[in-house]
């Protein structure tokens, strides 16, 4: 049994219906995201290293990246050239993304 929560001003109401969510949360379960460039094997591999509750947003950043390069396809090159671009790596560690080599 709950104890009152005095910090709450919800009233329950005896009978009242169940609210349910409008759709079910399944992150990283929906379609994958969008690719408006080509991805070579290896950089598509790389990605799916990426948690997937942040991976639609971490591809559409590679893009932009890339297309405001001039690039029409994504690399392991160009996943390393969003590596340096970044602010300095305050842990000293490699992303899992670029691997060991």
């Amino acid at each position: 049994m709950l104890a009152e929560d005095p910090s709450c001003v919800h009233e329950p109401v005896a009978g009242a219906a169940v609210v349910a969510p409008p759709r079910a949360a399944a992150y990283g379960m929906s379609a994958p995201a969008p690719r408006t460039l080509a991805w070579s094997a290896e950089a598509e591999a790389r990605m799916s290293r990426v948690p997937s509750f942040v991976r639609g947003v971490v591809m559409r950043r590679l893009e932009e990246f890339a297309r405001e390069r001039g690039a029409t396809e994504i690399t392991v090159q160009l996943l390393r050239d969003v590596r340096e671009a970044m602010p300095v790596d305050f842990s000293k560690r490699r992303p899992f993304f670029l691997g060991e080599d």
